[in-house]
Formats: structure tokens, C-alpha cells, sequence
């Protein structure tokens, strides 16, 4: 009977997985072309995933907008996009689910964030708490 509920749990564990998985279609979002490019940095691979691209803080009149530029990630149940303090992620503002793990998207940032704290961009799987990759946003 332990052994029958242990692959019961697994089967859903891995359609739940499964079925939250992010959208790989590839994406070609579009930044204004009058923003300014105030930080960027280049994806690096977290212990739990693979990524590459870069990732930009935008900047036109007070708005900001972060833009995933060239994204190539592994795919994930629960995958966000935080702006956060460290590497792995405990003072973070979250942007949102990842729209795809291909291509580049745009994601809105407060205006009141503080760039001088908040220095990386995370893909970053909530579910399970693990990183897939991080670049550091430097001037």
C-alpha cells in the first residue's frame, strides 16, 4: 500500500509539472525605441537550470520596463522573473511568470524600485524554490 501511494504521488508530482509548464512558442516582444538602456547584464546558469540572453532595464520618462532579450531557458513548472538584492532570491520584487523560455519579452518594473539594491534578474522556479539563472544589471 506505501508503495502504491508513492507512485500515485509521483504520477501527479509529474503531471503537475507537466501541465504548469512554461510556454515555449518563441516570443519577439519589442522595446519603444526612444527607452534608454540604464543597467544590463548576461545570463548565467543556476544550480537547476540553463540560461542565456540578456536581460536590460529600459528606461523612457519614469517608467521602467526590464526586457529578456535572446531567452533561452530550461523549461520549468513555476518559472518568474524577479528583480532581486542577491542571487538567490530573498529581498525580490516579482515581475511576473515567465511569458516563454524563447525569445525576448518585456516586463513592467515599479517605478519607485531601487536599482542600486535590486542589481539582478532571476528566472527563478517559485514551486520548488530553485534558481535557473541570473544576471547581474550593471550601469
Amino acid at each position: 500500500m506505501k508503495s502504491f501511494l508513492s507512485i500515485l504521488l509521483f504520477i501527479l508530482l509529474f503531471a503537475a509539472c507537466k501541465k504548469d509548464a512554461t510556454p515555449s512558442v518563441v516570443l519577439n516582444e519589442v522595446a519603444d525605441t526612444t527607452a534608454k538602456i540604464k543597467f544590463s547584464g548576461s545570463f548565467m546558469n543556476g544550480p537547476w537550470g540553463n540560461v542565456m540572453g540578456n536581460a536590460k532595464i529600459l528606461q523612457k520618462n519614469n517608467a521602467y520596463q526590464l526586457l529578456l532579450e535572446s531567452l533561452s531557458a530550461s523549461n520549468g513548472p513555476d518559472l518568474k522573473v524577479y528583480l532581486s538584492k542577491e542571487i538567490m532570491p530573498i529581498n525580490f520584487i516579482s515581475l511576473g511568470a515567465l511569458k516563454s523560455i524563447n525569445g525576448s519579452q518585456l516586463y513592467d518594473v515599479p517605478s519607485s524600485t531601487d536599482f542600486t539594491q535590486f542589481k539582478y534578474a532571476l528566472i527563478h522556479c517559485q514551486l520548488y524554490n530553485h534558481l535557473f539563472g541570473s544576471a547581474e544589471l550593471k550601469p
